[in-house]
């Protein structure tokens, strides 16, 4: 079978490390015959650094569906970006409200980056410290729009963030998700998708790249999980997640902290 699995509080908490129960839990998972891949809201790049850390080689769906790779081959499985057009529309919908998101786009495995800024970004500013080192100084926006994968703001003001995604929605130009409290920064996380775009849609494109049966079971704990855990055939999500809440999961698992991935190989036997 074909697990799923976020990485944020998930498979490892907010310190990156994945728990050695985890790591004793996916190596059984393999030698059953199970394909592990992971979803998650994280760039390419980011994924690369912990998956290194980790001792990981994992085929990864990023960006929430956007792009798609298998870290054992650097094979690339999967990549939607915005259409041009709708993209500077959405960057003017949202520069209405004062909202300046950060752009994550497909650096195609090229040096230089595969974030890009615009003038004064509005994102939380521990947030922007923390992409720095993966910034494309080079490029502006106008460079790479043919390129975004995603959309990103945090530390925004709640009404703020539900009013900015409404209207994202309102006018089809993409997927908008609201996550609160952001663990790390603070305030509400504003991510905005190409229209279509979920990590259902990746584990789809993972799958036909694979030739594999679309069935699967996932774990999650945030909003970006709950349409995997919908259409999982086995469902697990975080204990006192939003997920657990929100999305009705077949199991209750705890979370990193008490090594609750390591029950997984159980759930899927």
């Amino acid at each position: 079978m074909l697990v799923v699995t976020d990485l944020d509080r998930t498979f490892w908490g907010l310190d990156c490390v994945a728990p050695a129960a985890h790591l004793e839990a996916l190596a059984e998972l393999e030698a059953a015959g199970h394909v592990v891949l992971a979803a998650t809201g994280r760039r390419l790049r980011n994924i690369s650094r912990l998956f290194e850390l980790n001792g990981l080689e994992l085929p990864a769906v990023a960006l929430d569906g956007s792009i798609g790779m298998d870290f054992a081959t650097n094979e690339r499985f999967h990549c939607i970006a915005f259409d041009s057009a709708a993209l500077w529309e959405l960057l003017d919908i949202l520069g209405a409200h004062g909202i300046r998101p950060c752009l994550y786009i497909d650096d195609r495995g090229e040096p230089g980056g595969d974030v890009v800024m615009p003038e004064s970004p509005s994102s939380e500013p521990s947030h922007l410290r923390f992409l720095d080192e993966d910034v494309n100084h080079a490029l502006s926006p106008s460079d790479v729009d043919d390129d975004v994968l995603e959309l990103v703001l945090t530390g925004l003001p709640s009404d703020l963030a539900h009013l900015a995604a409404k209207e994202v929605h309102s006018r089809s130009l993409g997927i908008a998700r609201v996550d609160e409290p952001d663990p790390l920064y603070g305030g509400s996380r504003l991510t905005v998708s190409p229209p279509g775009i979920s990590k259902v849609s990746g584990v789809e494109a993972f799958c036909k790249w694979k030739g594999l049966d679309i069935e699967f079971a996932a774990v999650g704990d945030g909003v970006n999980d709950l349409e995997l855990l919908e259409a999982a055939s086995i469902s697990m999500a975080i204990a006192n997640s939003y997920a657990a809440q929100a999305a009705n999961p077949d199991h209750i698992i705890p979370p990193p902290e008490q090594s609750g991935w390591s029950t997984i190989p159980k759930l899927v036997s």
